[in-house]
């Protein structure tokens, strides 16, 4: 069962957003501004990459800062449509933030992420990849169109999450074939984890955990302010 939590369109005007993006087989981050709402989208400023708007994209995720305590809100972005005007290239973003009450049922403690990043198959097919959620024993994959991988294949995962100079490069290997709602998934176990990855791992955690926090203060303040009136 896939429980939508936030919309993307749901973001106010001046939120800052990172969007995560393959341009030339690579995962690339552009950062930008919510604008406001169009046409069932997030207008957002525009998009460019070495000074040229990037092109139309039916996958990529995005992450929003929410004020005032900088929580950052991952989204799974369907859609990124050029929108020309005011003499320059806008874009309308489409998406929303999924979680799946599965994987939050697993042993070890998993984080969405919905980060993308570029897969690389039993040393052969290359493809897109959604990194869904993540913990320190492996991750959960949604992969780019007509890619498939079953129990026991090798994917060799590269991301580079916002704010990162250098790209992680993990060895995965399948362990299993599930469903994140209407999407097929694959659960992966890492070959070993360093210090760099351990610590990326952990501030997500911390974040999740803020979030979760200020969510529960909210929903507290929300009952007391009913039982008032």
């Amino acid at each position: 069962m896939r429980e939508v939590t936030m919309n993307i369109t749901e973001l106010v005007s001046g939120t800052e957003l990172t969007v995560s993006i393959l341009i030339d087989n690579m995962p690339v981050n552009i950062k930008t501004k919510a604008i406001s709402v169009m046409e069932d989208a997030l207008l957002v400023e525009p998009l460019k990459y070495h000074g040229k708007p990037i092109p139309a994209a039916t996958q990529a995720t995005a992450v929003a800062v929410l004020p005032p305590r900088n929580l950052t809100v991952s989204f799974h972005l369907h859609s990124v449509i050029p929108f020309e005007n005011w003499s320059d290239t806008y874009y309308l973003l489409k998406g929303s933030e999924i979680i799946s009450e599965i994987d939050n049922q697993r042993k070890a403690e998993r984080y969405v992420l919905n980060a993308l990043g570029k897969a690389v198959i039993n040393h052969v097919n290359t493809t897109s990849a959604i990194i869904y959620d993540i913990s320190i024993r492996g991750m959960s994959l949604l992969l780019g169109k007509n890619a498939t991988a079953k129990e026991g294949d090798m994917i060799r995962l590269t991301f580079k999450p916002a704010g990162y100079t250098k790209a992680f490069e993990i060895t995965l290997i399948v362990v299993r074939n599930f469903k994140i709602g209407t999407y097929d998934a694959v659960g992966c176990k890492m070959r070993g984890i360093d210090s760099q990855l351990m610590t990326y791992i952990m501030t997500i955690k911390k974040q999740k955990d803020e979030i979760k926090r200020v969510q529960s203060q909210s929903k507290v303040l929300v009952h007391d302010m009913s039982a008032d009136e």
